[in-house]
């Protein structure tokens, strides 16, 4: 804090003694002399054995209540001066700027086309490698790593140099790349992709933290809703692009098209973004830091304050290890039920009861553990004492919910139903993914414009709802114009949500907070993804089961379950019943979508409205 030290002037007509008295009561205050330096006390006992009478010896009263107002006031008013001109010096205008977000842009690109680029090749892959049981953990190794360190790369932005983070996940990616693309066996393989995904996890938050230090909010949301828009776009274009390499070169080159992409990122990174310090750690986390490094090395060593080593111990890794630990009690569960073992079966419950068991140890370590109010906690509780993140973080978890399931279940409905390829499929879930990428470029120039984001968060999820309740209804004889005007109502409701939820939260909460708060968001949407999937394999599963039986009941059980391909060889008198099997089993995973996007709508009234347009980039700005 820095504080202010300018005298009150004397008044034109006053005597010296009230013009000195003036000067006096504006001097420093008592508490400040007991923390002078050695040279000004010494300074103070010369003075006093020459019996110099002076401003500084002459006995001080309190400053008066209004002058301890005024004393505030000036404080504030400073370091308020201070920390706003700091944020003004890091924002990009011009060719930065565009530089700038064209490289992130390339990185959010990167981490989006790895989601799906490997969908068409993996059969491939499994058939090269002989491993068509540990398929799933090709994008499982993925998935786990970047949802566990997700809010550990919070706690480096927060700490570290955000530039130098994002390179740092930009090239931990690129290595898991290069690994994957050399990768001998499937082992190898899914550790590399372990390693992707932590890279991965990084990219993601680093780009929400670093467009918030170099951009005026009120034009953040033209920028996220493009982020929004390539993700979208990515779903698409992923599948086609993965295709094209397997069929026409290899499926090593889904891997290797990263790495020139990630080498121009990293540049264009490295030669606009301002090399801006990280806040200084607080007072009570650096001595909660020297108490760790006493106990790790029994009083023999300690890092200086605001060196590397002792910005580490910052860290919250033993939380991150628990994180890691229930995450993948998670996964393992999902991944096997209902393939590999039955989900009553002893392993399943067990797994899903460790997972439980664990979480719980983390959510205490999480709350007594660790001092989350000078920000060492790993998931800070605080935060969700404000309204808003909560309200963001369950909008995201709800709108990735239906988003995946659609995504990943109209293709179903397009191959059992009208005999599409994979190839096709992709074509025929354009009207969703283009009417996202639209939407959410749209709604971020009207909120660039008028300055409100609230409006987009209670309308996009009334239009999923009614989007998610059409697809409902869809049958065998459903005419392709429902099916793209079906597939459009939701995925603007969609689109209007996505990236916008990001916006909410950086306007209410301080600049310091911006990285953890929008990492929380992001944990919510993968969280989201991954249990949205999951229930609705559940729900499909065992509704196509039952519904066989009851409608096909002469048709090749297996075969029919396990191969949408399959169709197409039946006899034509079995085609009809196993096709409305699948049919009203895909209405089940569409329904999951109508409670989904009223929990979304309801959520959106937890978040405070407010005009980004006053608040700028002013970090004072941003308390609630």
């Amino acid at each position: 804090m820095y504080i202010s030290c300018q005298m009150t002037r004397p008044k034109p007509n006053s005597s010296p003694s009230e013009a000195f008295k003036t000067m006096a009561d504006n001097s420093p205050s008592t508490d400040q002399e007991s923390n002078t330096k050695p040279e000004q006390a010494n300074v103070s006992e010369k003075a006093d054995a020459h019996e110099y009478v002076g401003p500084s010896s002459i006995p001080r009263s309190s400053p008066s209540p209004d002058r301890k107002h005024d004393l505030t006031i000036s404080e504030d008013h400073e370091e308020h001066t201070s920390v706003s001109l700091e944020a003004n010096n890091k924002i990009l205008k011009g060719k930065k700027l565009f530089l700038a977000f064209v490289g992130m842009l390339m990185a959010i690109l990167l981490i989006a086309l790895d989601q799906t680029i490997l969908s068409p090749a993996l059969p491939v892959i499994a058939s090269d490698f002989n491993a068509l049981n540990q398929i799933g953990w090709i994008a499982s190794a993925y998935f786990i790593t970047q949802v566990s360190f997700l809010l550990l790369y919070a706690q480096f932005l927060m700490n570290f140099i955000r530039r130098w983070v994002f390179i740092l996940a930009v090239s931990i990616f690129e290595v898991g790349s290069l690994l994957c693309a050399l990768s001998p066996n499937v082992t190898c393989l899914i550790i590399a992709r372990a390693v992707a995904g932590i890279g991965a996890a990084g990219i993601f938050v680093s780009c929400l933290s670093i467009i918030a230090d170099i951009t005026e909010l009120e034009d953040r949301p033209k920028l996220l809703g493009s982020f929004g828009a390539v993700f979208a776009a990515s779903s698409v274009i992923g599948p086609l692009l993965g295709g094209a390499f397997t069929d026409h070169l290899s499926w090593r080159w889904c891997f290797w098209i990263n790495l020139p992409c990630g080498a121009i990122t990293i540049l264009s990174i490295f030669l606009v973004i301002p090399n801006a310090p990280p806040p200084e750690t607080p007072g009570a986390l650096q001595n909660m830091v020297d108490l760790r490094w006493n106990r790790l090395t029994f009083g023999r060593y300690l890092p200086a304050h605001g060196s590397f080593l002792h910005k580490l111990g910052t860290l919250d890794f033993v939380g991150a290890f628990m994180l890691v630990g229930f995450i993948i009690l998670l996964v393992l569960p999902l991944q096997w039920g209902g393939n590999q073992y039955a989900w009553d079966s002893a392993l399943v419950i067990g797994t899903f009861c460790g997972f439980g068991g664990l979480l719980g140890i983390f959510l205490l370590w999480e709350w007594k553990g660790v001092d989350e109010r000078n920000g060492s906690s790993l998931f800070p509780f605080r935060l969700l004492t404000n309204f808003t993140q909560v309200g963001t973080c369950l909008q995201a978890f709800f709108v990735m919910l239906t988003m995946l399931t659609a995504v990943y279940f109209l293709p179903i409905h397009f191959q059992a139903v009208k005999g599409a390829t994979a190839t096709d499929s992709g074509i025929d879930l354009l009207p969703l993914m283009l009417s996202i990428v639209l939407s959410a470029g749209v709604a971020g120039f009207a909120i660039s414009s008028t300055g409100y984001y609230w409006p987009a968060l209670v309308f996009g999820p009334v239009l999923l709802t009614v989007g998610s309740g059409l697809l409902h209804t869809l049958d065998e004889f459903a005419s392709d114009g429902k099916l793209i005007v079906f597939q459009i109502i939701m995925g603007v409701g969609i689109g209007l949500v996505l990236q916008n939820v990001v916006v909410a939260i950086q306007a209410n909460v301080e600049e310091k907070d911006i990285p953890q708060a929008t990492s929380l968001v992001t944990f919510a949407q993968l969280i989201g993804g991954v249990i949205g999937i999951a229930v609705a394999q559940t729900i499909f599963g065992n509704a196509l089961s039952s519904n066989l039986i009851k409608y096909a009941p002469d048709a090749p059980f297996e075969l029919v379950r396990s191969s949408v391909e399959t169709i197409a060889t039946l006899p034509e008198s079995l085609r009809p019943g196993v096709i409305h099997a699948y049919i009203e089993a895909l209405q089940q995973v569409y329904i999951l979508g109508i409670p989904c996007g009223a929990a979304a709508f309801f959520s959106s009234f937890l978040v405070k409205n407010r005009n980004i347009k006053g608040l700028k980039a002013d970090p004072m700005m941003h308390a609630v």
